[in-house]
């Protein structure tokens, strides 16, 4: 043998490979196809998975959500309230409240719950806050009528 012609081949080598048997790299192609789509479908079905239990903790956990606000409203409802009334009685005299166009009892009531309730105290504060710039609005609105009206009454004389 010959070490510098490459070309020249070992019996060894020529002993161990073989030609296919017809139809042998159809049938493995075949195989390998199979365990792709097999594969494939198994990583779907990971993913659907997946999808389904972050869809039903998110399902699971609003309505954890919902029924604990159900609750806590109905606590709210059927609990006494701070001077008898409710937060919604308390909004729905909130205009008249702030004008102080209430009846003595009433506005009593109103009071009583405004100093256990943060959230209507708010509530009634951003009220006054408004009604406050409403009346400077209206005055500056009402002067600017009442110098027009005169300097109409100005030029017709």
């Amino acid at each position: 043998m010959n070490k510098n012609n490459p070309i020249e081949h070992q019996p060894d080598s020529e002993a161990e490979w073989s030609a296919c048997a017809p139809g042998e790299l159809g049938q493995f192609v075949s195989v390998m196809k199979k365990r792709k789509q097999i594969s494939h479908l198994i990583t779907g079905a990971e993913i659907l998975t997946a999808c389904l239990v972050v869809g039903l903790i998110g399902f699971l956990g609003i309505n954890q959500l919902s029924s604990s606000e159900n609750q806590r409203v109905q606590q709210a409802q059927t609990k006494p309230c701070p001077g008898g009334l409710y937060c919604k009685d308390v909004l729905a005299h909130a205009k008249a409240y702030v004008a102080h166009t209430l009846d003595q009892n009433l506005t009593q009531k109103v009071d009583a719950h405004l100093a256990d309730c943060p959230h209507c105290q708010k509530k009634i504060d951003q009220l006054k806050a408004n009604a406050h710039n409403n009346a400077a609005d209206q005055k500056a609105a009402f002067q600017k009528q009442a110098a027009w009206e005169a300097y109409l009454l100005a030029l017709n004389q």
